[in-house]
C-alpha cells in the first residue's frame, strides 16, 4: 500500500516504446490476491487477450513489469497484493503511459513527406468519423485508430490512415494539447467540418528528430477532396445511390470576407439533405476549397429571388403563382432530390423522377401528396420536424405496408402504432429511423421490415405496457441498433426484451439514464448478441458513489466490445459512461 508520501512514484524507470501498451493484469499470486502493470508488445496482444480466465502464467512471458522510482529514490515494481491496485498508482499509470502507437504494419523508415490535409463534413452533429483519438503520453503526440468495422467511414474515406499523427485541427496547432484539451476542442466544434493535417508515424519522427517545425504551409502538403457523409449512418457515409441536383443554388458568404456568391449544390460538401442555412461548409470553387456560410438554400432559391425582387419593387405579396410556368416545366422532369424547407405549395405530380423527399416545414397540403400514386419512384422519405409531431396515420401505414414498394430510408418524426398492430411487409425498407415512439412499437416496426438492417429509435414515452414476444419474430436479420433516450430509463427489462427479437445484431449503440448496476447489462447483451462487434454508449448511472463499481476492469473484461467505456463525468449523484 502506498501509505504515504514517500512511497508515492516520483519518477519514470521503465520507458515505454511506441509499439507496446499498458496492462493491468490481476489474479492470484501464492493464493493471494495480486495484481500488475506491465508493458506487452503489440505483437503480443492477441496472444494474451486469448488466454481464458484463471490461467496459470509468468506475466514477464508477455512484456515487462513497469518500474518507479519513490519519493525515497527506491526502484520498485508497479505490482502488489490486493484485487484493485491504489488509486494514486492507477492515476499515475494512465497518465505516464498509454495504448501502442504503431503496430507490424507500419515503417518507420523515413523516404520522403507523408502530410495529408484531410476535411470531413457530418450529416449531423453526432455523427462518429470512424476514429478513436489518442494520445501518446511518454512522446506526447496525438493520434488516430480507424475503427476497423467501419470501412466506409468519414475517416477512411478523407484518407486518414491507422497511426496517423495529429498536427493541425481546423487550422490550429494542437501539439502542445493536452488529451482532455484536444478532445474539448474536437467535441465542441461538432456542427463544422473537420480539417485535420496528419502526417505518417515516419514523417512525424524524421521531422521531430531533425527538429523541423510543421505549418499549414509546407509545400508537402497533401490537400486531398473533401468528404461528406450522405447517411446519418457511421458505417456507410456515403450512399452511391444518391444524386446530385446541378441545378440547385445555394447563396454562400466566405469566410473572412463580406462576399456573396452564388454555387451549385454540387459544389458544396456537404449532403442536400443535411445541409441549412447558417451551416458552415467546405465549397469547391476555382479548383480550391473555400469555407463558407450557407445564408439561403433550397431547390426553389430561383424563386426565392424572384420573390424578394417583386416585394421589393412592387410593396406586393408574392407567391409561388409568380413563377413562370414553361421555366418549371422545363426542370421539373430532372428533380431526383427535392427538399421542401418553406410553406410554399409544390405541386409533387410535376417531379416525375422525384427519388428522395424531405419536408422541413409542417404542411397539411404537402402531405396529403405523398401518396404512391403521386410519388411512385420513392426511395428515401425524411421528416425533419422534431420528435412532438405526430405523422398522419395514412402516412405510416404507406411507409411500413409497401405503399412504396422502392423505398429504401426513412426518417420520421413521433409515430403512433397504437390504434394498428400489423402492417402487411414492406420488404424494401433497409434504415428506418424514428424519433419517438413507445418500446412496444418496435416489434411491430420490425415484423414490417423483414429485410431492415438499421433501425434507430428514440424512447421519449414513458410506456407500462409490456412487450410482447412473438415467437414468430425471434430471428430478425437486424445488424445495427441505436436506442436512446433522453429522460425516459430504459430498464433492463425493456432492453432484453427487444433484443429478444434482433439477436443478429453487430453493431449496438444505447443511451439513456441507468439505475442499476452495468455489470449485469452488460452480461446481459453480451449473453444476448452472440455476433456483437461494436458496442457505443452514453449512459447516465443514477447510483450513489458507494453502489458503483469503482474499477471499470470487470466491466471491459465482459466482451472486447466493452474495452472503450470510460467515465467521462462523475459526482455523489450520478456518473456518465461513455465510449471514446
Amino acid at each position: 500500500l502506498l501509505t504515504s508520501y514517500e512511497d508515492w512514484p516520483k519518477e519514470i524507470i521503465t520507458e515505454q516504446k511506441l509499439n507496446e501498451s499498458y496492462y493491468l493484469i490481476r489474479g492470484k499470486d501464492r493464493g493471494r490476491p495480486a495484481w500488475h502493470y506491465i508493458l506487452v508488445p503489440i505483437s503480443k496482444h492477441a496472444d494474451l487477450r486469448a488466454l481464458p480466465s484463471g490461467s496459470d502464467i509468468d506475466v514477464t512471458n508477455f512484456g515487462s513489469i513497469i518500474k518507479y522510482r519513490n519519493n525515497r529514490n527506491e526502484i520498485k515494481h508497479v505490482s502488489g497484493w490486493g484485487t484493485y491496485p491504489p488509486k494514486i498508482m492507477e492515476n499515475w499509470i494512465q497518465t505516464h503511459y498509454s495504448l501502442a502507437a504503431l503496430d507490424e504494419s507500419i515503417n518507420l523508415a523515413y523516404t520522403n513527406d507523408d502530410i495529408r490535409l484531410c476535411i470531413m463534413q457530418r450529416a449531423i452533429p453526432q455523427q462518429k468519423i470512424g476514429v478513436s483519438l489518442l494520445y501518446f503520453a511518454p512522446k506526447q503526440f496525438h493520434y488516430v485508430k480507424l475503427t476497423a468495422d467501419l470501412p466506409s467511414s468519414l475517416a477512411r474515406r478523407a484518407g486518414l490512415k491507422n497511426y496517423d499523427r495529429i498536427i493541425f485541427l481546423n487550422g490550429l496547432n494542437i501539439e502542445n494539447d493536452t488529451h482532455n484539451k484536444f478532445y474539448s476542442r474536437f467535441d465542441t466544434t461538432r456542427h463544422l467540418p473537420i480539417q485535420m493535417l496528419v502526417c505518417s508515424p515516419a514523417t512525424y519522427t524524421y521531422y521531430k528528430t531533425n527538429k523541423k517545425q510543421f505549418h499549414i504551409n509546407l509545400p508537402t502538403i497533401q490537400h486531398l477532396t473533401p468528404v461528406f457523409a450522405t447517411s446519418t449512418s457511421e458505417s456507410h457515409t456515403e450512399i452511391p445511390a444518391v444524386s446530385v441536383d446541378n441545378d440547385s443554388f445555394y447563396a454562400v458568404r466566405w469566410e473572412n470576407s463580406d462576399i456573396v456568391s452564388t454555387v451549385s449544390q454540387s459544389a458544396v460538401f456537404k449532403s442536400p439533405e443535411f445541409t441549412h442555412v447558417n451551416d458552415i461548409c467546405y465549397i469547391e470553387t476555382k479548383g480550391q476549397y473555400r469555407k463558407g456560410q450557407i445564408i439561403a438554400k433550397g431547390l426553389f432559391l430561383w424563386i426565392n429571388i424572384i420573390q424578394k425582387e417583386f416585394h421589393s419593387f412592387s410593396g406586393s405579396r408574392s407567391d409561388y403563382s409568380k413563377v413562370d410556368p414553361l421555366l418549371m416545366n422545363l426542370y421539373a422532369p430532372f428533380v431526383t432530390r427535392l427538399i421542401i424547407p418553406t410553406n410554399i405549395y409544390c405541386d409533387f405530380k410535376q417531379f416525375s423522377n422525384l427519388h428522395e423527399l424531405v419536408l422541413c416545414i409542417e404542411n397539411s397540403k404537402q402531405f396529403s401528396q405523398i401518396q404512391p400514386d403521386i410519388i411512385p419512384n420513392l426511395t428515401h422519405l425524411s421528416f425533419m420536424l422534431g420528435s412532438k409531431f405526430t405523422l398522419p396515420m395514412e402516412l405510416i401505414w404507406n411507409v411500413f405496408s409497401n405503399g412504396f414498394p422502392s423505398l429504401r430510408q426513412v426518417n420520421l418524426s413521433h409515430i403512433d402504432v397504437s390504434l394498428c398492430r400489423s402492417w402487411p411487409t414492406s420488404p424494401s425498407l433497409q434504415f428506418v429511423s424514428i424519433l419517438s415512439c413507445k418500446p412496444m412499437d418496435i416489434p411491430v416496426i420490425l415484423a414490417s421490415c423483414p429485410c431492415l438492417q438499421h433501425l434507430q429509435v428514440h424512447i421519449s414515452l414513458n410506456d407500462n405496457d409490456d412487450i410482447i414476444i412473438s415467437s414468430l419474430l425471434l430471428n430478425h436479420p437486424l445488424r445495427r441498433l441505436t436506442l436512446w433516450s433522453d429522460y425516459t430509463e430504459l430498464t433492463s427489462d425493456v432492453i432484453d426484451s427487444i433484443l429478444t427479437y434482433t439477436p443478429n445484431i453487430e453493431c449496438f449503440y444505447l443511451q439513456t439514464i441507468y439505475s442499476m448496476s452495468l455489470i449485469d447489462l452488460a452480461h446481459g447483451l453480451a449473453n444476448r448478441l452472440n455476433y456483437l462487434s461494436q458496442f457505443d454508449c452514453y449512459i447516465t448511472e443514477m447510483l450513489a458513489r458507494n453502489c458503483r463499481i469503482n474499477n471499470l476492469t470487470d466491466l471491459h473484461q465482459i466482451h472486447p466490445c466493452f474495452y472503450r467505456i470510460q467515465v467521462i463525468e462523475e459526482n455523489d449523484d450520478f456518473r456518465i459512461l461513455a465510449t471514446k
